[in-house]
């Protein structure tokens, strides 16, 4: 696991792009799916958005394995895993990455918007949900959930 860096970006897209697309898609229609990651992304909104977070990558062979930033104090804006590693752990190490160094920053509270395929993964890492929530991106209507783990 490594911090961040701009050259990154084409593969945190891919990333991005498949996870939606592959590991969602039971959750989700087809229409909500190119709302939610549009073929064409927003090159010039994701270079400013992940220069104004905080990310780590969790590189497998080389590869982009999964990413996770935190946008401001004890929020996660962004956890996707590539769907060639689903079900590896990879989610969980980056989540504890942030985690422990949210610690180290003082922040014991955690917040974040989960999609339906991302919430049971939430649930289980301690979050609770606060509220169901809709987001229109596109024209289309999401739900999400808007969900917080608290120090015990």
């Amino acid at each position: 696991m490594r911090k961040w860096r701009p050259q990154d970006l084409d593969t945190t897209l891919d990333t991005f792009h498949r996870a939606v697309h592959e590991l969602a898609a039971a959750d989700y229609s087809p229409k909500e799916l190119e709302a939610w990651a549009p073929q064409e992304a927003d090159y010039g909104a994701w270079e400013r958005r992940m220069e104004d977070s905080r990310g780590w990558i969790f590189e497998i062979n080389g590869k982009l394995g999964g990413f996770i930033t935190t946008d401001a104090p004890g929020h996660i804006d962004l956890l996707y895993v590539h769907p060639d590693y689903k079900r590896m752990g990879v989610a969980t190490a980056l989540l504890g990455l942030l985690v422990a160094d949210a610690g180290v920053r003082g922040i014991s509270a955690l917040r974040t918007e989960a999609s339906r395929t991302a919430k049971p993964f939430f649930e289980q890492a301690g979050f609770s949900v606060l509220r169901a929530e809709r987001v229109e991106r596109d024209g289309v209507t999401l739900e999400r959930f808007v969900m917080d783990r608290r120090p015990h």
